[in-house]
């Protein structure tokens, strides 16, 4: 059996890990969809509720590097493995975007920017951000 291997555009890629969604918008890079990509972004997507009940207590929030860090250190252990499954996911896909798209040294920096830049745009009214700077806000 062939594998059809599919491009995505990078927001179509932020939004579907952001949301599910299947909205696509402008940008330079692509993601090939290879079975390891589609794991991760359905792993991605079957904890979304879970990190976003997470979230809502304000027990994690949403870095500046395009992860989730943990704000308390009251979590559980099967909590804190969800929040290491979804960083793990996150770079895996984040790694992929910049081999296939031959971003160089410095691309993964600017494809994790991206990310952090559209999670913390699309963020729950409650959720804790981390500014550029570095100071974690509350949206």
């Amino acid at each position: 059996m062939k594998i059809s291997k599919r491009s995505f555009p990078l927001g179509f890629i932020l939004l579907v890990m952001a949301f599910g969604s299947m909205s696509c918008r402008e940008h330079d890079y692509r993601l090939h969809e290879t079975p390891a990509v589609q794991k991760a972004l359905n792993n991605r997507k079957a904890r979304s509720h879970e990190l976003q009940a997470l979230k809502a207590k304000g027990l994690i929030g949403e870095n500046n590097k395009g992860f989730i860090t943990i704000l308390k250190p009251s979590l559980q252990p099967k909590e804190k493995s969800l929040v290491e499954a979804e960083n793990h996911d996150r770079k895996f896909i984040y790694t992929t975007v910049v081999k296939q798209n031959h971003l160089g040294g410095k691309g993964l920096a600017k494809v994790e920017e991206k990310f952090a830049k559209t999670r913390s745009a699309r963020a729950t009214k409650g959720d804790f951000i981390q500014t550029p700077s570095g100071k974690w806000v509350q949206k």
